[in-house]
């Protein structure tokens, strides 16, 4: 049986869903649509149901389709073990919608369902959980059709990094030993949208803390395969639901040496053998600096100190031939 758009019947109508970061199917978004959005059917038969939403112009369309094990008839109760293909023994889940579909296993709850004297559903209020191809970041998602079954937003703990990422993906090395990495959870409301939240962060480093912000220092990493994980848990003290998000990060220095020739200037005149090279590099990462390459017609290599980051060095005898020579000076940072 079938129900067109809803407009005689009492209760709301509303599509929400909230999707953890890694989700495919809701792309880590929390999404609501209501009535003024566009527009709700309900098709049924005893065992099965497909609810759908389309928005004006079909700028989004989603599907939710919902059956019971082997025929049964649905009704209110909650269904474990769905999967996206009928099989026996196991409920039928699948949502999918603005292009995004996938194989998926979950679980789903009829909170209310109203046939009229046909079989039609008349009113319909649904919960689900979903998974993608078995991996573990969720979709909850929350169905209603002319029911008055409030929806309540699901806590979804997400994470925001502050800092800008390099041309590998990481953070910036900021110091010889790493970045100081900060994140927040500000966007993480509670079921009533205030911030009744109480935040648990804890890294791989062993730092913790107990703020909606969170900066801990972050070492160098070799290989960014190998990052440095945060897990930020979040309780809603309003309900006293709780929800995890984790999220990855490298530090990797790609910012190169400032080098700085003092003497001679450009364009500076010498006599004989009197060219000294008076040289600077320093670099807020790489302390181990100790020596760098002079190109000035022959390569050479001259010591530097490691503490100041300077050196004086003879780099030319007195010109063999009479009048003046033009001289190009390259200097590059050696590290050890």
């Amino acid at each position: 049986m079938l129900v067109g758009p809803a407009s005689t019947f009492a209760g709301q109508n509303i599509l929400y869903y909230s999707s953890q970061e890694g989700d495919w199917i809701g792309g880590g978004k929390e999404v609501r649509f209501n009535g003024a959005d566009g527009t709700f059917n309900v098709y049924a038969s005893s065992s099965t149901l497909g609810a759908y939403f389309y928005s004006t112009g079909y700028t989004h369309w989603w599907s939710l389709g919902i059956a019971t094990a082997d025929g049964a008839v649905l009704q209110a109760g909650a269904y474990e073990g769905a999967q996206r293909s009928s099989s026996a023994g196991h409920p039928r889940l699948d949502f999918y919608g603005d292009g995004r579909g996938c194989d998926l296993t979950g679980r789903f709850d009829v909170l209310e369902i109203v046939r009229d004297a046909s079989g039609a559903v008349t009113q319909l209020a649904v919960n689900w959980e979903q998974h993608c191809n078995g991996i573990v970041p969720a979709l909850f998602g929350q169905y209603r059709y002319n029911s008055d079954v409030p929806v309540i937003p699901i806590l979804s703990s997400r994470i925001t990094l502050e800092n800008p990422l390099n041309r590998p993906g990481c953070v910036e090395a900021s110091n010889p030993n790493g970045a100081v990495v900060s994140m927040n959870a500000n966007n993480t409301t509670d079921a009533t949208g205030g911030k009744s939240l109480q935040f648990s962060w804890s890294s791989t480093t062993g730092d913790a803390g107990t703020d909606s912000a969170f900066s801990f220092n972050a070492p160098l990493t070799a290989n960014p395969g190998n990052p440095v994980t945060v897990t930020l848990s979040v309780t809603d003290l309003t309900n006293n639901n709780s929800s995890t998000a984790t999220k990855s990060v490298c530090v990797s220095d790609t910012t190169g040496p400032a080098i700085v020739i003092y003497s001679p200037t450009p364009g500076q005149v010498v006599n004989g053998d009197n060219l000294i090279l008076e040289v600077s590099i320093q670099d807020a990462v790489d302390k181990n600096i100790t020596q760098y390459e002079v190109l000035v017609g022959s390569d050479f290599l001259s010591p530097i100190d490691p503490n100041t980051g300077r050196a004086q060095q003879q780099i030319l005898q007195a010109p063999q031939v009479n009048g003046g020579v033009t001289v190009t000076i390259t200097v590059r940072a050696m590290m050890r």
